[in-house]
């Protein structure tokens, strides 16, 4: 089963009736005019001043219908485009949301945005220009067609066979844009994802004094997108070319036809006029296949993406979860760099983590918080699975702040309140980032109405750290789990978490290489090489002689 949203759901499915209805509109229409103009011609053979006025405003209407009925084909289609990638997009944020945090770090983030981006819209066009577009070629062609053969058999078969050989012909050359289109689309992926990664490192990348080898990879990528680009539209403009020899070999055959059986000038003109009101349609499927191809490559990254699986999310009656300090238990835990770890930090107490760069603390908190499942054994919270919690209960049982804790573009409230289940007033919030050192900030930016750039790009790092130390603050959740949160602060930065560790009854666990935190928590657990190799109470451990200890004791040089 596709986990593509289907076409014809949500009120497409009328829409493309719609599109139906209308192409036999203009079926109708091209008919009309096509016996309209006979009638005309037949009038001026009869040589009096007599003005045909009726067979006059059929065509006129006629061309006015073709016209609205086109408009209003091209309208509706971009609806059912529009609709239709919006809940595919709204499918893809919510699976994206459900992916482990592991596969989400593997991805580069151009190509996730890239999904958003041009596949959304190759799927778009497919739909809203494509779909619709074939479907109103597919019942204009042929009825057409029919127009001129009941005008005279003879032309009808003159017209119809280079028409469709015409088409036969389309179907035939349409395949070969697939390698076409999908070299094309390679390049100018890469290129997209390339410069969504360096642009906004572009002042950091010329400091570095990569400019020079950044300019010929992006020439490289640029030379090699052109070519590519070059090769499609040669590709694409000469199936496009067909439908314009084909009118002219049709009006030919129809000439030929008309002078070697001496058929009457006036069927002659009403066939050269359905002929005429054919292009459009055949232009239009010329350019379907484009469309086509593009959209089979989207559509195969999207759902190469969304079968991606997601976190299993057991069934939890949420209702029964009283929101309060809960024990936090590690049984048999192994998952990534960690092995069978067993741990349990007993309600309201504040555990400190300890250990060198990769051994498996940043995994562990993400298990705590739901971000990953392990892949054996249990994480607990209380008696349920982190990732059992729903939205609701979440934000107001767990606090998590880390460096990949998000910043989106908005005002320094929203910075500030971003995941707190209970919009504090903002009195508070004022409060609460004055007590976090945010002071300046507040009237740096003109209070908190005031602009946060994407990922806080108009705060130091510090500012950053101290905006996400309010959040937790404000969130008043019953399990913090912080990594290192005080890793760019300034002096005052230990006595700032602190602060705000000992204002609440939260059971705690937090990542520092800051000795003098660690002695003010309640227990203080070591983790190397994805082991629990050590814990115990800090006065203890500090001044023992194992694993902690030879932490903090200073390494001589070789």
């Amino acid at each position: 089963m596709s986990k593509l949203p289907k076409l014809n759901e949500n009120g497409r499915g009328w829409k493309l009736l719609q599109v139906v209805f209308m192409a036999l509109g203009q079926a109708m229409c091209a008919g009309v005019a096509a016996f309209a103009t006979r009638d005309i011609f037949a009038h001026l053979r009869l040589h009096d001043n007599l003005i045909p006025t009726q067979p006059l405003i059929l065509i006129v209407f006629a061309g006015l219908g073709i016209a609205v009925l086109r408009y209003m084909e091209r309208v509706t289609g971009e609806r059912i485009g529009q609709d239709y990638v919006s809940e595919l997009r709204l499918r893809l944020f919510k699976h994206l949301s459900r992916l482990p945090n592991h596969v989400m770090e593997e991805r580069r983030r151009g190509a996730v945005t890239l999904r958003f981006v041009g596949d959304l819209s190759a799927i778009r066009n497919w739909i809203s220009a494509g779909i619709a577009r074939l479907i109103s070629s597919s019942i204009v062609l042929p009825l057409a067609t029919l127009a001129v053969f009941l005008i005279n058999p003879a032309l009808g078969a003159a017209a119809s066979i280079p028409i469709f050989a015409g088409i036969a012909l389309m179907i035939i050359v349409a395949p070969r844009l697939g390698k076409v289109h999908s070299h094309l689309r390679s390049r100018r992926g890469n290129l997209a994802i390339d410069m969504s990664e360096r642009a906004p490192f572009a002042p950091e990348l010329r400091l570095m004094g990569r400019m020079k080898i950044e300019q010929k990879s992006l020439l490289r990528r640029t030379q090699d997108m052109i070519a590519a680009s070059v090769k499609r539209v040669k590709a694409k403009s000469f199936l496009r070319a067909i439908p314009d020899a084909i009118s002219a070999i049709a009006a030919a055959s129809v000439f030929y036809v008309a002078f070697q059986s001496n058929i009457r000038p006036a069927e002659v003109a009403g066939s050269l006029a359905a002929v005429g009101l054919m292009v459009q349609p055949m232009r239009d499927l010329a350019g379907v296949w484009d469309r086509y191809r593009s959209w089979l490559a989207a559509r195969d990254k999207c759902l190469n993406l969304l079968e991606k699986s997601t976190l299993r999310i057991p069934r939890s009656p949420d209702v029964e979860f009283t929101c309060k300090p809960r024990s936090l238990r590690f049984k048999d835990v192994s998952f990534g760099i960690l092995k069978n770890i067993n741990a349990e930090a007993k309600k309201g107490k504040k555990i400190a983590i300890l250990g060198p760069n990769g051994g498996g603390k940043s995994t562990l908190l993400k298990l705590a918080a739901g971000l990953d499942a392990p892949d054996l054994g249990k994480v607990r919270l209380g008696d349920r699975s982190p990732i059992s919690l729903n939205s609701n209960v979440r934000k107001r049982m767990i606090g998590y702040v880390s460096m990949r804790t998000p910043i989106l573009a908005g005002s320094l409230r929203r910075a500030l309140t971003m995941g707190i289940a209970e919009m504090p007033c903002d009195t508070r919030i004022k409060i609460m980032a004055e007590t976090f050192g945010l002071g300046e900030v507040l009237e740096r930016l003109g209070g908190l109405d005031g602009k946060v750039a994407e990922l806080g790009g108009n705060l130091s790092s510090g500012e950053i750290r101290r905006v996400m130390l309010t959040r937790a603050a404000l969130s008043e959740a019953h399990l913090l789990l912080l990594d290192e949160p005080d890793d760019a602060l300034d002096a005052e930065g230990p006595q700032l978490l602190l602060k705000l560790i000992n204002s609440t009854d939260a059971t705690t666990l937090l990542i520092t290489h800051n000795k003098a935190i660690a002695r003010s928590m309640d227990e203080i657990w070591f983790i190397e090489n994805g082991q629990l190799v050590e814990q115990g109470l800090p006065d203890e451990v500090l001044s023992g002689s194992g694993p902690i200890a030879a932490f903090f004791t200073p390494r001589s040089a070789a």
